[in-house]
């Protein structure tokens, strides 16, 4: 099968057993990124197959999300209120933040697997559905074995809600999966709005299964696009990491260089570079701008990676204090414990190099230090 049959997305709404809508958002961005999959990704047979698979997944799923609501309208009445979204540039502590979050009593953060099957079959045990998921993790650790050290994956564990704006087919991830620039410039104009609207009613599916606390829900690609974000989630409380943005540029690149990898042979490390450079110039700027014009009903919290590595539980009682939930005894003392048994987030297993990605570190610190908040 080449690539160019296997990522047709007429073939895969078929396979899906959906019928073509040229007008649906998520069917103009499934086409937008299948073309651009196709012609400009470089995937290798098994990883197109891989990625074809991906994609009739997230048809089905959104399709069934869109079942369960029209079937059960009490799953759109699912309260969402004032839901916290962890965010910042990548590379700058957002998963350890939402991992120590969701060890608060009063808080609830979906698991990966949740994330990735945020609908099921009234049979299905959470026990399966995570052993599903861990599938999953798995076959990516094989073919990305870096990833490992980088970005901590658990099925049962709290993940990025990337995944579901990327079952409407409008996410910044599939720019780091994948090489698409036609795509990125796509989704950059058009913007996220129909997408987040897409992911709240899959929270709601997800909280109408597993009801909980207050929710938590993390993905760095939120600070490229809070206008929309707000708009969908307008009493939203929004956690930003910040990290000095030239060491958070490389790290990007490396990640974007190991993920890449998992579906190409064809990994240009210099086009990383000046992708990763831009975007992150781009979400400075536009933070700086979005920050002073979310509405009255939002909440702004801001942290920094270097007292979150230095000190994790005084950062957190900062952060648990704004967001009116405190950092009691048992709070601190299960924060602790994971803490303690993820050391990894205090060591680090892996190095990165400007000159790896065609960037000149001085160059870097002086574009981009100008655009860290003060």
């Amino acid at each position: 099968m080449t690539t160019q049959l296997t990522l047709d997305p007429a073939a895969m709404l078929a396979e899906a057993g959906l019928p073509a809508d040229p007008q649906a958002p998520h069917q103009q961005g499934l086409y937008r990124l299948a073309e651009a999959l196709r012609d400009e990704a470089r995937l290798h047979p098994r990883g197109a197959a891989a990625v074809h698979a991906g994609l009739v997944t997230a048809l089905r799923l959104r399709a069934a999300v869109h079942r369960l609501h029209a079937e059960v309208p009490e799953v759109g009445k699912v309260p969402l209120r004032r839901p916290i979204f962890v965010t910042g540039l990548l590379r700058t502590g957002t998963t350890l933040v939402q991992n120590l979050l969701t060890e608060h009593p009063a808080l609830r953060a979906p698991a990966l697997w949740e994330l990735m099957l945020p609908v099921s079959d009234p049979g299905a045990s959470e026990h399966d559905l995570a052993d599903r998921a861990q599938g999953y993790v798995d076959e990516y650790y094989t073919v990305a074995p870096l990833l490992r050290s980088m970005h901590f994956l658990d099925a049962r564990r709290p993940d990025e809600c990337h995944r579901l704006t990327g079952n409407a087919f409008a996410s910044m991830v599939y720019g780091m999966r994948y090489r698409v620039p036609s795509y990125d410039r796509w989704l950059d104009e058009t913007g996220m709005l129909a997408a987040y609207r897409d992911h709240r009613r899959q929270v709601q599916a997800i909280l109408w299964r597993r009801p909980g606390r207050d929710v938590v829900l993390k993905c760095p690609f939120h600070l490229w696009h809070l206008p929309d974000l707000v708009r969908v989630y307008p009493d939203a409380r929004i956690v930003v990491l910040h990290r000095d943005p030239a060491v958070a540029v490389v790290s990007t690149c490396l990640l974007c260089e190991t993920v890449r990898g998992a579906r190409s042979d064809a990994v240009d490390r210099h086009e990383i570079g000046r992708q990763w450079s831009s975007a992150v110039t781009t979400g400075l700027r536009r933070f700086a701008r979005d920050r002073t014009a979310l509405p009255p009903t939002a909440q702004l919290i801001e942290a920094e990676y270097t007292a979150l590595v230095r000190d994790p539980i005084a950062t957190m009682r900062g952060i648990c204090d704004q967001l009116g939930v405190g950092l009691d005894g048992p709070a601190e003392t299960a924060m602790r414990r994971y803490l303690a048994a993820h050391p990894q987030y205090s060591t680090g297993a892996y190095r990165y190099r400007a000159e790896d990605y065609g960037l000149d570190p001085a160059r870097l610190a002086r574009d981009l230090t100008p655009l860290r908040r003060s």
